[in-house]
């Protein structure tokens, strides 16, 4: 009996590492998303990334909250230029159905320190807000 219930423990803390290890790759794979497609200008890339309905939020210059509606971020992007950024993928915290991704995009003369909010979807991760800081050198 001891055995029996030790080989399904051993089962079933195998298959929930399999389970977040699929998880952490899907995740990686909608930031990839967002990086690719800030990198090429494109939006049909940002939003396989994003939630139709999610928001970015960030402290403007003039020190005031700012939200921005994802559709109107999409049409910052217009296929008409390539960005040149260092990507980087600082943790990804997963929590069945929710996720927390720290990354960071850094230009030559300033760099976002992005946090992104996901939910896993019926349509897979998404991301579902985005805020950001941007720090200037």
């Amino acid at each position: 009996m001891k055995n029996t219930i030790l080989l399904f423990a051993l089962f079933l803390s195998g298959s929930i590492i399999a389970q977040n290890v699929s998880d952490k790759e899907a995740v990686e794979e909608r930031i990839n998303n967002y990086f690719e497609g800030s990198r090429t200008d494109n939006p049909e890339l940002l939003k396989k990334a994003f939630h139709p309905n999610a928001t970015l939020k960030f402290i403007g210059d003039d020190g005031t909250y700012k939200m921005i509606p994802i559709q109107k971020f999409f049409g910052f992007f217009t296929n008409s230029k390539t960005r040149e950024f260092e990507s980087k993928i600082y943790y990804i915290d997963i929590s069945e159905t929710a996720a927390n991704v720290k990354l960071s995009t850094k230009y030559e003369t300033y760099e976002y320190i992005d946090y992104m909010n996901m939910l896993k979807t019926k349509e897979g991760w998404k991301i579902v807000s985005k805020i950001s800081h941007k720090e200037v050198f």
